[in-house]
């Protein structure tokens, strides 16, 4: 097996198994069983041919965070359910970090090629069933918001296919996916999906001005075209676009301000946090019950695992985004196809209840992967991508 072909390799088959499960029980029952699989196989893959290499990074951050990770396992209700979805994320973190240590020259593109028609496969998934096959309008509901989230993550992966051809196609059914959604926040979020990309390309590439282009004209055209937004965007399609028609959209927020006041009062109660994995009731001032979804990423890492694992989450996210677009060492394809895929999911947890800490999502893995591989190549010059 050559170094490039793992990473790749661990991606496509996690991602088709998640489609699988989608497939066969879409209210989530197998993700566990497949997250715990796709950990051990991540921790095989890791250990395989890495003697010799560098673990101070990983053993480092381990150090750092195991008493903390102690104290919210002790003071969670269900201590036991809290302790192991801790010994399960550092098994991912581990596995992810001991693959990037495994990592050639070569890898870049080889992620680059294989990232984007992996979440090709979960978008369609996701889409063809909340579009077809939802029993129910809750389904159809959660499906295409999340195949909103895999839409993006397209963009985000395909502008750095090497292939022309398959960057143009990806990019452009990942947006008609965002677009097809009726996620506002995947609407909204286009512009910013493609910053990475056209920073990357901003020394003169045709292919990037097309693009661009493209799916500007393509935005344009639809916001001003009544079939067009009646075909797209659905019964969504005005409060997105429409800026005479938000009340919807307002609604929306004043919901979600809701739902951040109940969070700060989770997180007041509990600062050490409620549990990794706790779910609570959303009770609002009302007495309506507004369900267990903060419905933001990281509210939800907060009221679980407290305010000091919060500053510490926050932190390395600031310090790798940071780092992405400082650190000369590593190839400047890593650096901004890295930043791409974070950022999006950086998105997500503005208005979705996702974070690096969720390992039922593909995404989640494959993060924790790319900064493991950041900090590797940024730290040891035998591992840097030329």
């Amino acid at each position: 097996m050559s170094p490039p072909s793992f990473a790749p390799r661990f991606l496509w088959m996690f991602c088709i198994g998640y489609a699988a499960s989608l497939i066969l029980m879409p209210n989530g029952t197998l993700l566990p069983y497949l997250s715990m699989f796709m950990i051990l196989y991540g921790l095989h893959l890791g250990v395989k041919s890495t003697a010799g290499k560098s673990y101070s990074g990983i053993i480092t951050f381990i150090a750092l965070l195991l008493p903390f990770a102690a104290i919210n396992s002790a003071i969670s209700p269900g201590n036991i359910d809290t302790s192991l979805k801790w010994l399960l994320w550092f098994g991912a973190l581990l596995g992810m970090y001991l693959m990037a240590l495994r990592c050639g020259e070569k890898i870049d593109e080889a992620l680059c090629k294989n990232t984007a028609p992996a979440f090709f496969i979960i978008w369609a998934v996701l889409a063809f069933k909340g579009n077809s096959l939802a029993e129910s309008k809750n389904e159809e509901m959660r499906l295409l918001h999340l195949s909103a989230f895999y839409a993006n993550l397209l963009i985000a992966s395909a502008l750095f296919h090497p292939q022309k051809f398959y960057r143009v196609l990806f990019v452009i059914i990942g947006v008609m996916g965002a677009l097809t959604s009726g996620s506002r926040a995947a609407f909204l979020f286009l512009p910013i999906i493609f910053l990475p990309g056209i920073i990357y390309y901003y020394k003169v590439r045709f292919s990037s001005i097309a693009i661009i282009s493209i799916v500007i004209a393509g935005l344009l055209t639809v916001a001003t075209n009544e079939t067009l937004l009646s075909i797209t965007f659905g019964r969504k399609g005005a409060d997105v676009t429409n800026l005479d028609s938000l009340e919807l959209a307002e609604k929306s927020m004043m919901g979600r301000a809701e739902l951040r006041a109940q969070g700060i009062k989770f997180i007041k109660q509990k600062p050490w946090g409620h549990g990794y994995g706790a779910t609570y009731s959303i009770i609002d001032d009302r007495g309506v019950n507004k369900g267990s979804n903060l419905h933001n990423g990281y509210l939800n890492v907060a009221t679980q695992m407290g305010v000091h694992i919060f500053i510490l989450y926050m932190g390395i996210l600031l310090w790798a985004l940071f780092k992405l677009m400082t650190n000369q060492r590593v190839s400047r394809r890593s650096r901004f196809f890295t930043l791409s895929i974070l950022g999006c999911g950086c998105l997500r947890a503005v208005s979705e209840s996702f974070s690096f800490f969720d390992l039922g999502h593909p995404a989640a893995f494959f993060s924790i992967f790319l900064i493991s591989l950041f900090i590797v190549r940024s730290n040891h010059p035998r591992y840097q991508s030329l």
